[in-house]
């Protein structure tokens, strides 16, 4: 019997060079593969999203998009719709200059900005919250301003420093960190340079990433946070990770604009029984 193959691309996005930024993995579909398969293939793949998508005819959609890092399925991802943006452009020939994806989250768009693409994802709101000692002593000997958690999940902790110096310097204790179930911990700053206004990580050693390089959900959190701030509407991301990367953000209502760049780094194929 012959197997099954799919084509598989491997996109770093939120970067313009490659072995930057944060790597996803593209999968176009013709339908719908079983829930378990995809999980497989995303487990298979490693990198903390998988995205996969078909062709659709809801609504104003011209694609159903899903993501799932090596563990689980998750609502929303920028970095892995960045990717998949620059696969249906580059890749697939898609003719428009936006692209309407159907998601968990709602309907998303990915437009052209010349060499850029940008996206319109929904604000994430954030609410005042309490953490525990062990796990505000696994991140750094500073102790943060503020503490909220994400509304939309609401097991998702928002540290915010003094400044982007403790973010940066951050060496966490992952084993005390994996002990919240299913989500992460954020932490943000204000910038400590001159080509950024907020420094921020993301850290989710429960869900098999301990931490993500470039996060463009993070930034749907952090962004309306530093944008009340400063009063700014356009302030630009670092996600100070090993890789690291920036993003352009620009709060609009209850949207956030995100801008960046992705390289392809592979195309090749999935062989399933």
């Amino acid at each position: 019997m012959s197997n099954q193959t799919l084509p598989i691309f491997q996109v770093d996005a939120f970067t313009s060079h490659l072995f930057a930024g944060n790597p996803a993995a593209v999968v176009p579909l013709e339908r719908w593969l079983p829930d378990a398969t995809m999980q497989q293939i995303a487990m298979e793949n490693n990198l903390s999203e998988t995205a996969f998508f078909v062709k659709t005819e809801e609504g104003d959609a011209d694609f159903h998009i899903r993501w799932f890092t090596p563990t689980v399925e998750v609502p929303l991802c920028g970095h892995a719709t960045l990717a998949s943006a620059l696969v249906m452009f580059n890749q697939l020939g898609f003719a428009g200059d936006e692209i309407r994806l159907q998601s968990k989250s709602g309907i998303l768009t990915a437009r052209r900005d010349g060499d850029a693409i940008v996206l319109n994802f929904p604000v994430q709101p954030i609410v005042d919250g309490t953490v525990a000692d062990n796990i505000v002593a696994a991140l750094s000997p500073e102790k943060p301003q503020a503490v909220f958690k994400v509304v939309s999940r609401d097991t998702d902790y928002v540290l915010v420093y003094e400044n982007g110096k403790t973010v940066r310097d951050m060496v966490p204790d992952m084993s005390v960190l994996a002990t919240l179930a299913e989500r992460g911990v954020i932490v943000t700053a204000p910038s400590d340079s001159d080509d950024c206004d907020m420094v921020s990580r993301y850290f989710l050693p429960a869900l098999g990433i301990n931490e993500d390089p470039v996060t463009g959900y993070m930034h749907c959190v952090v962004a309306p946070y530093w944008a009340g701030k400063t009063g700014k509407a356009n302030v630009v991301g670092y996600q100070a990770s090993a890789r690291g990367g920036f993003i352009d953000c620009t709060v609009d209502g209850d949207r956030v604009h995100l801008k960046g760049r992705a390289v392809l780094f592979l195309k090749g194929e999935i062989y399933l029984p």
